[in-house]
């Protein structure tokens, strides 16, 4: 099982457009991480636009190291157009990644708060609410889809 994690909106609340508080950023890691103690077989791929920002060693720094040792790549980034990311996005660029690994076979799932960003594959996404992030009804969800 491979699982796309975004950050803003799932490990921590999003701020609409605002920078997250230092005290907030990550805040739902801990949450996170026992969830994949439970589920070992789970490879982790960073969605997350911070990726854009960071190289993918200093995103794995973020996480405790039984855990960074599972992330296994970052989506590839589409372009912006107009300045604008378009519908289904995050889609795409997990479908990108997918192909070019050639794992498209593989089951997946994405940890995702931005709904919008997928369309024929919202069966295997796990929403968040962006302004709580990984809460106790996400947490059930992903276990539920990650098999107990």
């Amino acid at each position: 099982m491979i699982l796309f994690l975004d950050f803003d909106g799932v490990l921590h609340p999003e701020y609409d457009g605002q920078a997250t508080p230092a005290d907030v950023v990550f805040c739902h890691l801990p949450r996170f991480e026992a969830v994949m103690r439970d589920h070992p077989e789970v490879e982790i791929v960073i969605s997350s636009t911070w990726r854009e920002q960071f190289p993918l060693d200093d995103l794995r720094a973020r996480f405790s190291p039984d855990i960074a040792a599972r992330i296994v790549g970052a989506t590839p980034i589409t372009p912006r157009i107009d300045g604008k990311y378009l519908p289904a996005r995050r889609e795409g660029e997990i479908l990108d990644w997918l192909r070019h690994a050639e794992r498209e076979h593989e089951p997946w799932l994405a940890l995702d708060d931005a709904a919008w960003q997928f369309q024929q594959h919202r069966d295997r996404l796990i929403a968040c609410t962006w302004y709580v992030g990984l809460d106790d009804a996400a947490e059930a969800a992903l276990r539920e889809l990650l098999g107990g």
